[in-house]
């Protein structure tokens, strides 16, 4: 095989490795989408494996490092937007400025994804999108490390990355095929990347007969350690914490106390954390599920409590319900008959339930027989099921669910403003609430959209942008942990609050618009594990529903990071933008200031982003350990040259020669490879010290130059586990030494014996690399060290040499002119001249 083709194959091989270890990482994001793997992972990775293959094509055609990875990038950001915005490129490859827009658009929904909704979420186009660019560009730098900077260890970090964070955000385990896959190409790299490996088939000076290396003790070592950190990840970081979404979803450490009362104090038991709340159940399409105990009888009142339905015998028969889903879909009638849309059923089981009220599946239509039998009374202007008992009580029982899957369009198409007089005069606005600030808020907010849709679509995504932060502790220190009117005008002030306090802001905007609106109790969604859905009690939660005329009660979700955005509260953007930005009333006076009229902010010049304020004291910890987080990551960054130059030299000059098998040639073979890797070490210390080698200049001539250098520090210190340096007390006599031995290593032929001492080439160039260290400058020696110029391709070195007159251009005395094959003491002494040497 040529070597040519060898270094094609190798491209090959190592970008294949590259991608099947990010890619198969990658199916640990299962747990946050919504549908099978293949179904996303198939188009996300088409821009990685583009951008691989064009990295490998660029390293066979002689790039290293940089060229590769630029080439994968750009061959992947086309493929990116082949994929998702054909249609804005010019020719199908040039990118426009409307490629850019589609871009940041598809960004933004993925925004309002990762903010307003828990996993896992449907795998819509932005969201595939988005982990296709991640897949790719971590492909890329995986590929960079392991063969551009000989890192293969170093580059399972993204891949382990990737594994321990989706096990900590979407509370999943990673498939165990996909982690057996990774670990599996991370070992392949460790074999495949060794440097003598990579030496012989990515370098420009691949020549035949080269030394093969070995599997080296630390690549099995690092393979056994990656295998292990993959396994603990994928085992053991989802029991450490149930993920970081804001509402609940901590780590559970007990059985808990029992159900939560839907007139309790939600906040308190969002905070206390639980534990199982004695609800489980399961789901056709796997996904969980809102479910409602009971609706707020006056958003306005403080504390809230929930009324019992009237009077109404309970037996064996429980009446249908009529939620907002099966009027959209044609009625019970049309359900029953099977005519209508498809319908899932949801199974629940509770255990030592002791609430005056059951949970029911949010848009349920129908429950089974068994609530009829044990006391409990269906109310279906409530949609909730009462007992008057509070006994503990085991029930198994079914519920049909047909959710409202229109768009926030088709929707509007179907609603009309008004309701019936018993919705309105129940679920109207208090007369408290004119002339409120919270009323002129949202008139403000409502500027410009028609319909009751479109206005709750819009007070929603005023509620979910980025002045708000989700807290639990914020209101409670700034005294307004509760409901009321003025309680959530300060929340609607601070910026900061919980579940109560998003779904009371959305109820009364709702309300000053002229939409009935209400608050319901129950419990958010939360992930199944093995097929199962167990409810905590800091899974406590509320919404609001809207009254929307011809369609019934509809539910929003206003809380970020709690539930699921509904499709048809996705407000698209128009002539004002998807979501204005005023401020409530005028903001809170300072200490010992007197309130003083303030103007409105003009459209355009209000505050950005969360609300200002000491009272936001979850969002500045949040700020702070952004912070901390950012200068980890600088600092790793700023440390990473310096551990890969370590880690490159302890390589080379760490290991003794290893012999496989028996005889003379096997132990010549090792010999030389351990003497190029030596040589290599002391070149790349040239470099980095600005010594670097001039483009005439012989290995005689660079080895009597850096000997002189080295002579004005301290050239015979012994390196720790190195001996003397080799005996040699003139460092002249050591660089001899050892360019007779590179010499060797490089032009004799096979049969040719060794110099003498040539194993310990290696302790001399550590003595010689030493004591360049020692005599180069502090500023020098530290730009080296932190900022080493070895790790940059070739091509793009800028010139490093020594630039004293004479030192480079002009041989000292009793040393070869540069260009200079070698003297013939030391082609006597390598037993080969240039002649005799296999042309290259």
């Amino acid at each position: 095989m040529t070597a040519r083709s060898s270094r094609a194959a190798a491209s090959g091989l190592l970008a294949a490795l590259a991608g099947v270890l990010v890619l198969s990482a990658g199916a640990a994001l299962a747990g946050a989408l919504d549908a099978p793997v293949a179904a996303w992972l198939v188009p996300a990775a088409v821009p990685a494996a583009c951008g691989l293959a064009a990295a490998a094509l660029t390293r066979w055609l002689g790039g290293r490092t940089v060229q590769p990875l630029l080439a994968g990038l750009a061959v992947a950001a086309v493929a990116w937007c082949l994929q998702w915005w054909p249609e804005t490129l010019l020719v199908g490859l040039a990118p426009q400025p409307a490629t850019a827009a589609a871009i940041a658009e598809s960004a933004d929904r993925l925004r309002q994804v990762i903010w307003t909704e828990t996993a896992p979420v449907d795998p819509s186009p932005p969201v595939v999108a988005g982990v296709g660019a991640l897949l790719a560009v971590t492909a890329l730098v995986t590929d960079a490390v392991a063969v551009g900077l000989r890192s293969p260890a170093l580059a399972g970090l993204p891949a382990l990355a990737f594994v321990g964070g989706a096990g900590v955000l979407t509370t999943g385990v990673a498939p165990w095929p996909a982690l057996a896959l990774a670990a599996a190409a991370w070992l392949g790299l460790l074999a495949v990347g060794r440097e003598e490996v990579l030496d012989r088939v990515l370098d420009r000076a691949h020549r035949p007969g080269a030394a093969s290396g070995t599997w080296p003790a630390g690549a099995a070592v690092a393979g056994t350690a990656a295998v292990a950190a993959l396994v603990i990840a994928a085992t053991q970081l989802p029991l450490l914490s149930s993920g970081l979404a804001p509402e609940g979803r901590r780590v559970v450490l007990g059985p808990g106390s029992g159900p939560v009362d839907p007139a309790a104090d939600l906040g308190r038991e969002l905070r206390s954390g639980t534990g199982y709340a004695g609800i489980r159940y399961e789901t056709e399409d796997g996904r969980g599920v809102y479910l409602r105990t009971a609706v707020v009888d006056d958003v306005y009142d403080a504390p809230w409590e929930a009324s019992p339905p009237g009077p109404g015998a309970p037996g064996r028969t429980v009446p249908e319900l009529e939620p907002a889903g099966v009027r959209l879909a044609g009625g019970a009638g049309r359900l029953r008959s099977g005519s209508g849309p498809p319908r899932s059923e949801v199974r629940l089981v509770l255990e030592g339930w002791s609430g005056h009220w059951a949970p029911l599946p949010d848009q349920s239509w129908m429950v089974d027989g068994p609530l009829g039998q044990r006391g409990w009374t269906l109310d279906p202007a409530t949609a909730s099921a009462y007992r008057p008992a509070a006994e503990p009580v085991g029930l198994a029982y079914r519920a049909a669910v047909v959710p409202v899957r229109l768009g926030l369009a088709d929707l509007a198409a179907r609603a009309a403003p008004g309701a019936p007089p018993e919705v309105a005069g129940r679920w109207g606005p208090a007369p408290e609430l004119a002339g409120s600030a919270l009323q002129d808020l949202a008139r403000r907010v409502t500027a410009g959209r028609t319909g009751p849709v479109e206005q709750a679509a819009a007070i929603q995504s005023y509620l979910t942008s980025r002045r708000f932060s989700y807290s639990e502790t914020a209101p409670a220190e700034e005294g307004y942990d509760g409901s009321g009117l003025e309680m959530t005008e300060q929340f609607l002030r601070t910026g900061a609050g919980y579940c109560i306090h998003y779904a009371s802001a959305m109820a009364m905007m709702a309300h000053a618009v002229g939409i009935p609106a209400r608050v319901v109790v129950g419990y958010a969604p939360v992930a199944a594990r093995g097929g199962e859905h167990r409810v905590t009690s800091d899974r406590a939660h509320s919404w609001p529903e809207l009254y929307l005329g011809g369609v019934g009660w509809v539910p929003f979700e206003p809380t970020p990071g709690v539930g699921r955005t509904p499709p048809y509260g996705q407000l698209a953007a128009g002539p004002r933008g998807p979501v204005e930005d005023p401020v409530i009333g005028d903001p809170p006076a300072a200490a010992g200031d007197a309130p003083t009229a303030s103007p409105e902010p003009p459209d355009g010049t209000a505050e950005q982003g969360p609300a200002a304020g000491d009272g936001n004291a979850a969002g500045a910890t949040g700020r702070l350990a952004a912070g901390a987080v950012l200068l980890a990551a600088l600092a790793g960054v700023a440390a990473l040259p310096r551990a890969l130059r370590t880690r490159r030299r302890r390589l080379r000059l760490g290991a003794r020669p290893r012999v496989r098998g028996p005889g003379p040639g096997r132990h010549a073979e090792a010999l030389r490879a351990a003497v190029g890797s030596a040589w290599r070490e002391l070149e790349d210390t040239a470099v980095d010290l600005r010594r670097g080698r001039a483009p005439a200049e012989s290995e005689p001539a660079l080895g009597r130059r850096l000997a002189r250098a080295a002579g004005g520090g301290e050239p015979h210190r012994a390196v720790p586990g190195r001996g003397d340096g080799g005996g040699d007390p003139d460092p002249g006599a050591t660089a001899d030494r050892i360019v007779d031995a590179v010499v060797w290593a490089r032009y004799a032929p096979p049969d040719a014996p060794p110099p003498a001492d040539a194993g310990r080439t290696t302790e001399r160039v550590a003595t010689l690399v030493a004591g360049l260290e020692a005599a180069a400058e502090p500023a020098v020696r530290r730009r080296a060290r932190w900022l080493p110029a070895s790790l940059l391709p070739r091509a793009s070195r800028a010139p490093a040499t020594a630039r004293a007159p004479g030192r480079v251009a002009s041989a000292g005395p009793g040393e070869p002119a540069p260009g200079d094959p070698g003297s013939a003491t030391t082609r006597h002494r390598s037993g080969a001249s240039r002649s005799d040497a296999p042309r290259r």
